[in-house]
């Protein structure tokens, strides 16, 4: 069911509406407007930003995204923060650090992807990791890649280490023409599947253009700081398995 169209942070009346709400939920007292927005939502929409230069001349740029809710109100801002010989050389597998803010510019969360090998190489060792920060510089959770032989899998950390969600995808990610869904489970196990990440076939925009758009489903009365790690692993899943058709 489609929620109310609500006010994206920055503007004037959310800037109004916000300390009522901070008076009904002391925990959201201390959170910037922006995530304290997040308290409200049950779907997160993101769409990666076309970049017609890289199209044209092959040449990898810092990856940007819009981050809507289910109304397709922009309510936060992602870009990619990585040197140019290093996108080129690495591909996918490159470190990065990515910073999303508010529709104001403000720093809400820290992205941190260290550089390590993609989970065939390897097998079951130095796989992929990322670190969720919120400010940027506190850890409050980490996303690692649990090496499987078809099945992506991963664990979700909080800020103390302890699994507070898993990832089980699609044996198949590589389809043509349909979604693909990564279903997150609470827990380290598959009992009780609380949420998806699914990766929307985008048609056009996807053949021609190389971007991707997602969209996160979880419940509305989630903690907010799981939403916020939830959010990060999205850009972890992309990097994993939907960047390779633009190298």
């Amino acid at each position: 069911m489609a929620m109310p169209v609500m006010q994206q942070p920055g503007s004037k009346l959310h800037e109004a509406q916000a300390m009522p709400m901070q008076g009904m939920n002391p925990a959201l007292a201390n959170l910037p407007p922006g995530l304290q927005y997040l308290a409200g939502l049950d779907e997160i929409v993101v769409h990666q930003i076309f970049e017609a230069l890289e199209v044209v001349v092959g040449w990898e740029r810092n990856n940007r995204y819009n981050i809507c809710n289910n109304q397709e109100q922009q309510v936060f801002f992602a870009k990619e923060d990585t040197d140019c010989c290093t996108r080129q050389f690495l591909g996918v597998i490159r470190p990065f650090e990515m910073m999303i803010t508010d529709n104001q510019g403000q720093q809400l969360i820290k992205l941190d992807r260290p550089c390590r090998c993609q989970g065939s190489c390897c097998w079951c060792c130095y796989l992929q990791e990322m670190d969720i920060q919120s400010p940027p510089g506190v850890v409050v959770g980490k996303i690692e890649e649990i090496w499987t032989c078809v099945t992506p899998k991963y664990v979700i950390k909080d800020g103390t280490g302890q699994v507070i969600f898993n990832i089980l995808g699609d044996c198949c990610y590589c389809k043509c023409c349909t979604d693909v869904v990564f279903k997150i489970f609470e827990g380290e196990t598959q009992n009780n599947q609380i949420g998806e990440i699914i990766k929307h076939w985008g048609g056009c925009r996807e053949i021609f253009g190389g971007v991707n758009d997602f969209r996160l489903k979880m419940p509305q009365n989630l903690d907010i700081m799981k939403k916020i790690i939830l959010l990060g692993s999205l850009f972890l899943v992309d990097f994993m398995y939907f960047e390779h058709n633009k190298n």
